[in-house]
């Protein structure tokens, strides 16, 4: 044990491919997952992070699955993340986002709420009883499938494609995307000792403030 109290563990490479296998379900993919994406995973309950949501759009991407629940994958167009890209998983986290987002309730709302407590006003005004749990229903479950049905948001697999395969780097949120580079730091730190050939493969272009849009 370090001074710091932090323990230093190390594995060889047959250990390394054991943990990934069993985070991973034995998923072909497995070698191609980053050890830090690996022990993330297995550490994935006291992170708040859904672990089967994680290798469910995994299999997606590697076509093991034919459907996403969440938003097309997209690539980062601008430096220093450009040549990376991101895939969005849904985490029960994320469910107050998605309905927030559905309403545009941090914005006021939009057209979709005001019609939608139009119609439960017309039909259920005069029922105290009744409206105010069709209101939170339609808000709430409503809103919820209303959103999945055009791509759930939630926060980012980063990869990369490299010879005709992903490379699964590590999670990331919304909020470690504002600040781009920090964010390539973090992938460098724990990927790049297996996947260095991913970061040579990034456009050597000097990051432009400000540009911060994936």
């Amino acid at each position: 044990m370090a001074q710091d109290g932090s323990v230093k563990m190390s594995f060889d490479k047959d250990g390394l491919i054991a943990i990934k296998k069993a985070v991973t379900r034995g998923k072909p993919y497995h070698e191609r997952i980053s050890i830090a994406l690996a022990i993330r995973l297995a550490n994935a309950f006291s992170a708040n992070v859904d672990a089967f949501s994680v290798l469910d759009e995994i299999d997606y991407l590697e076509g093991i699955k034919p459907t996403s629940r969440t938003k097309e994958e997209a690539q980062f167009k601008r430096p220093p993340l450009q040549g990376l890209w991101h895939k969005h998983f849904f985490s029960p986290k994320h469910l107050v986002k998605n309905i927030g987002v559905r309403w545009n309730l941090d914005n006021g709302g939009n057209k979709g709420l005001s019609a939608m407590i139009s119609e439960i006003q017309k039909e259920h005004g005069q029922d105290p009883d009744v409206w105010p749990n069709v209101l939170a229903h339609r808000l709430v479950m409503g809103g919820f499938e209303e959103r999945a049905a055009r791509g759930l948001t939630g926060d980012w697999i980063i990869y990369a494609k490299h010879k005709n395969n992903n490379f699964y780097l590590d999670l990331a949120t919304h909020e470690e995307g504002l600040e781009p580079e920090q964010l390539l730091q973090k992938l460098r730190n724990g990927c790049n000792a297996e996947f260095p050939f991913v970061f040579d493969d990034l456009p050597n272009t000097a990051f432009a403030a400000g540009s911060t849009s994936p």
